[in-house]
């Protein structure tokens, strides 16, 4: 065949299929590949020395973020500093050098290279521990660098497969126990590469259809899913998932080699990776992912801040008021999440209503990414969840600040009743009542436990969503005091409007929360 041809499938395929691009792109052979709409031609020629274009990309894409180029940067300070007044910045080095050469990755790393290496790191480790005199001690790290950095390929690389690639997949090629020390290309080479190659010499007339492509494959050339972290059913194991328990979820040679490329197609950093997803076109998938790649993002290290700007950028993108006919509707955004003992996907649907209240929304949205909350406050948005529960437990725990960015936010995706600038004009109006309240009690030394008392008791009537009971507590109170109640058109819409009776209910609470001086004159958003 001239041309193997896809099209655009699940999230995690098509993160494949835009990393195997960007394996191209590193060493400008996207021509080999041609794009219409939603289907991709791969000339066979695209495969040719694929191994060495896709070391070279994982090593372009990931380099600064690995032990390898910590340590090696370790070099230049090594050489100008002063032994006798920085000792426990030698020491530092010391100890982080010891800890890369030591690890098991770069131990078997060492095994890959040792018949060619001139340097042995294990035993000028041996020297290095024994080693008395700083000067020495010096000289000998440096040497361990130089071994580091001449080695690039093999330990950058073996930081790469511990840290990136292995997040998506495991246990075939160089990721499998019996081949981790074995040459890292020749084994990727051997198991993704040339059965491709293979795949693509000849028609083939099997008697499984690849579940990706439909290509026709054979028992021989038929790869199952199960080396994809927390998707693949291993079939040898299992069975019972399909009918008539006959497996037939296989995948063709080339499907196989796209899927090996799934860790270029997401933005990672740390132990969290972004994908955004659509099936609408290549250029709309790769143009939605490439805004993660600009230069402001790529020097930011906050994954909050780098998430919103994803979706903000994107938005900025599409134009929401005048998006074009082929424009995708909506988009998934897809996160792995990297932890101590536990990997996941984590998905959420941005739908085009919920774009637009966040860009509405995002003046908020952007006050609150530097916050603890930022990243809940956007996912309840994104799945259409009430933010109440959240404005509840910060007033629980008396953390009010962030609490009118997230009304806003929250009367911004509320529909119908009265237009946005009223409600917004509502909350504050509420907000000034509960600060006056709580003003009059600093003023006339009421005792502030008695404010507190009522607070609380609101709080479990707008818990309960009962505006009964609310008013009841309210009404009691004020006569108490011997003041008159608030009356204004928000007191009013509180009353009448059930939709309106939370967001406006708890911009009381929050009034009667914020901090005032002792003369209740200064009033702070703290």
């Amino acid at each position: 065949m001239e041309q193997f041809k896809i099209l655009l499938n699940n999230f995690l395929y098509n993160s494949g299929i835009l990393g195997f691009y960007r394996v191209l792109d590193k060493v400008e052979r996207t021509d080999l590949i041609h794009i219409k709409g939603n289907c991709i031609g791969i000339e066979k020629q695209a495969l040719d020395n694929f191994e060495e274009h896709y070391f070279k990309a994982m090593m372009d894409t990931f380099e600064k973020d690995t032990k390898w180029y910590r340590t090696i940067n370790y070099k230049e300070r090594l050489i100008q500093l002063n032994l006798e007044e920085q000792l426990k910045e030698l020491q530092h080095i010391e100890k982080s050098v010891k800890d890369a050469i030591e690890s098991a990755s770069y131990k078997s790393g060492f095994e890959i290279i040792k018949n060619e290496s001139e340097e042995n790191p294990y035993e000028l480790l041996n020297k290095l521990k024994q080693e008395k005199n700083k000067e020495n001690k010096r000289e000998i790290l440096l040497k361990i660098i130089g071994h580091i950095e001449k080695n690039k390929q093999t330990y950058c690389m073996k930081d790469i497969i511990y840290t990136k690639i292995n997040c998506f997949w495991s246990n075939v090629s160089f990721l499998n126990r019996s081949s981790n020390k074995n040459d890292m290309k020749e084994e990727y080479k051997k198991v993704f590469v040339i059965p491709a190659q293979k795949h693509f010499q000849k028609e083939i007339k099997g008697e499984y259809k690849c579940i990706e492509c439909g290509s026709s494959i054979n028992k021989q050339e038929a790869y199952g899913m199960s080396w994809l972290n927390d998707v693949g059913v291993d079939m040898k194991k299992k069975n019972s998932a399909f009918w008539n328990f006959k497996e037939d979820a296989y995948i063709c040679p080339i499907c196989n080699l796209i899927y090996s490329c799934i860790p270029l197609g997401f933005y990672m950093i740390g132990n969290t990776a972004i994908f955004i997803n659509s099936n609408e076109s290549f250029s709309s998938l790769k143009a939605n992912n490439d805004t993660i790649q600009t230069k402001e993002l790529l020097q930011e290290n906050d994954f909050n801040i780098i998430y919103h700007k994803v979706i903000a950028n994107y938005i900025k993108r599409i134009g929401i008021e005048s998006q074009v006919e082929n424009e995708p509707k909506n988009i998934q955004v897809i996160k792995r999440v990297r932890e101590k003992d536990k990997q996941y996907y984590e998905f959420n649907m941005l739908s085009k209503d919920k774009l637009e209240i966040i860009k509405k929304a995002s003046k908020y949205f952007e006050q609150l990414i530097e916050s603890e909350i930022y990243e809940e406050i956007l996912n309840n948005t994104m799945q259409g969840v009430k933010q109440y529960k959240i404005i509840d437990k910060l007033i629980t725990k008396n953390s009010i600040k962030y609490i009118p960015q997230i009304l806003k936010i929250e009367a911004i995706t509320m529909k119908g009743g009265i237009n946005m600038e009223e409600r917004k004009q509502y909350i504050e109006e509420m907000i000034k009542a509960g600060e006056k309240l709580q003003i009059y009690f600093y003023k006339n030394n009421e005792n502030k436990n008695k404010l507190e008392s009522y607070k609380y008791k609101l709080q479990i009537a707008l818990k309960a969503n009962s505006v009964i009971e609310f008013m009841k507590i309210f009404t009691l109170f004020y006569g108490g005091l011997n003041l008159p109640m608030p009356n204004g058109k928000a007191m009013l819409n509180l009353i009448e409007e059930p939709e309106e009776f939370k967001l406006l209910g708890y911009s009381y609470i929050y009034g009667l929360g914020k901090i005032v001086d002792r003369k209740g004159e200064k009033i702070n958003e703290e």
